[in-house]
């Protein structure tokens, strides 16, 4: 259909150079917010599995193009898979690596699209992605058995890690050459975030949260959550919130072998300057990365089953709700645009919560899951589970709507109309986008216009015009008017378009009728001045609303019909085409 080729013109246009990845790292950005701008499923609809070799606990990443970059094998001992899965979105393997040992890590995607991972054997990995198999850039020596943390990149070209061998690493980008590391008192598995000086904000099992920095290749200083044996172990990633406040929570595990200690503070806030600024009492650990939602409101989940959202007050951590699952929750939660909380609990079951603490939606894979939900830009949900499987959801709600087309079923030949649309912004920022309108008889296009929308408000119902379509000489003609929306940086399936069929008719017009209602009164009059303001939908035709013939439809129109409705003025007399 013409239609088609044309809005895959439009959208083509409007997509290039668009090299952002919706999801290029643990923890979505270096802040590790957990947070996307994009929108998830609305619905639990299973879109495809991926069959790996072995339990997945590594997060997925997402690549410019939307190849998925997940690890296979989460045994600390004896995994049956060791491999990087690079997945097209339709879930088709596009190539994978093998590594020493399992990835337990999730990969994080530089700004060349080059791919860095860590894996259990204790060897650091930088692969690029050559489209039908993965070449392998660097690999680390190995810094001992046991690697878990997942990497990050820093804006200076330095990749950083914690490992088991008690060390921080910061490696280059480039060659995988060390540039410096830093020895703790225990082994590191929490993942690093990062702020915009360099800053670099790490957990370590010496019960310490650590900020590092370049400058100093060592601590700027540490924050310490208890004593070596009481098990206030940081194993999770930290978070950083807007006005620099730290937050991580720390677990109950003692030395291998030894049995859990009861913990009493299991979830901390710390200043920017290593002050502590607030502890929360869990009841139980915390290994679960928090996610910071816009409003501030963080959440997590711990070793206790329950799912928690809590709210900053700035001197102490306020619970807001907690939902109880039927197993640990030790994966970290993902936030959508709408501000929906999704996350995995080892009860094997996926959970989409709202801001309230209701459950949207739930879906049950075949195996516990510690991986971390992401999402792309076409509003679908990767994660992987200890069955094995990557599963992607989908079917998302919409970022934009056309609520409806403004034109007549039935509009007479060689008259001229304006078409209008009513568009929803259905999301809770602005957005900039265009609008197309294409119009199709049965033969060919006879009409096309796009209009530029910036800074479209949130929540938001508006009309929005096009330019003058002249309906053809023929009567019995119908004709397709479509609508649709063109986001340049989101390429949803529901953004969206709608149509209607009109019929050409011949006949005349009624003239100074603009509502259509069959009279000429001042609900005409009142009907231009909103057209002409932009609060209300074009005349059809155009030419009902040219009471004084002069080719245009402004506030000169509207007085004139006025002055005729009041016998002070002379009769309407519109043009037959509008030019």
């Amino acid at each position: 259909m013409v239609r088609a080729g044309v809005l895959a013109c439009l959208l083509t246009a409007a997509g290039a150079g668009a090299t952002d990845s919706p999801w290029p790292m643990f923890r979505h950005d270096l802040k590790h917010t957990g947070r996307t701008t994009y929108t998830g499923p609305d619905t639990a609809a299973l879109l495809w599995t991926y069959q790996t070799g072995d339990g997945v606990a590594s997060s997925p990443t997402i690549g410019p193009n939307g190849t998925i970059y997940i690890g296979s094998g989460w045994l600390w001992s004896g995994a049956t898979d060791s491999s990087l899965y690079a997945l097209n979105p339709d879930g088709s393997l596009k190539w994978k690596y093998t590594a020493v040992d399992g990835v337990f890590s999730s990969p994080t995607i530089g700004a060349d699209g080059t791919i860095y991972f860590t894996c259990i054997g204790g060897y650091a990995y930088a692969l690029h992605d050559s489209v039908t198999y993965a070449k392998l850039h660097w690999q680390s020596g190995s810094s001992g058995p046991f690697l878990l943390s997942s990497p990050i990149v820093g804006p200076a070209g330095h990749v950083y890690f914690g490992s088991p061998d008690l060390n921080f690493y910061v490696v280059d980008s480039g060659d995988g050459q060390l540039v410096w590391k830093y020895r703790t008192n225990w082994c590191i598995i929490s993942s690093p975030a990062l702020i915009e000086d360099e800053t670099i904000y790490v957990g370590s099992k010496d019960h310490h949260l650590y900020a590092f920095r370049n400058d100093l290749q060592g601590p700027l200083w540490g924050f310490p959550t208890g004593t070596f044996y009481d098990g206030h172990l940081v194993d999770a990633s930290p978070a950083v919130g807007t006005d620099g406040t730290i937050y991580v929570g720390s677990d109950q595990y003692g030395a291998f072998g030894k049995p859990p200690v009861p913990v009493d503070t299991s979830f901390w806030a710390v200043n920017p300057d290593g002050s502590r600024k607030w502890a929360l009492s869990i009841g139980n650990g915390v290994e679960s990365s928090p996610a910071l939602g816009a409003d501030g409101t963080i959440y997590f989940g711990s070793y206790d089953s329950c799912f928690y959202a809590v709210a900053d007050s700035g001197t102490y951590g306020l619970v807001k709700w907690k939902f109880q699952t039927g197993g640990v929750v030790d994966g970290s939660p993902t936030i959508d645009d709408e501000g929906i909380i999704y996350f995995g609990s080892r009860d094997s079951t996926i959970y989409a919560m709202r801001p309230d603490g209701t459950v949207k939606w739930s879906y049950r894979t075949g195996g516990g899951i510690e991986s971390s939900p992401t999402i792309d830009n076409d509003g679908r949900l990767y994660i992987g589970s200890f069955d094995g499987k990557v599963y992607c959801l989908g079917t998302g709600a919409p970022d934009m709507a056309v609520v409806a087309i403004d034109l007549p079923e039935t509009v007479q030949a060689g008259i001229g109309y304006v078409p209008a649309a009513q568009v929803r912004n259905l999301r809770n920022h602005p957005q900039d986008l265009s609008l197309a309108c294409i119009i199709e008889d049965s033969a060919a296009t006879v009409y096309v216009d796009t209009i530029d929308v910036v800074n479209f408000p949130a929540d938001t119902t508006a009309i929005r015009t096009f330019a003058l379509w002249t309906v053809g000489p023929d009567a019995g003609v119908e004709y397709t008017v479509t609508v649709a929306v063109v986001l340049p940086t989101d390429k949803h399936p529901y953004n969206n378009e709608k149509s209607v069929v009109v019929t050409s008719e011949a006949g005349a017009f009624l003239c100074g009728d603009a509502n259509q209602d069959g009279k000429v009164n001042i609900g005409d009059a009142v009907f231009i001045i909103g057209y002409v303001f932009r609060g209300g939908p074009p005349p059809a035709p155009l030419q009902a609303a040219d009471v004084n013939h002069d080719g245009k439809i402004n506030i000169g129109d509207a007085v004139y019909l006025i002055g005729y409705i009041f016998r002070t003025g002379p009769a309407p007399n519109c043009p037959q085409r509008m030019i």
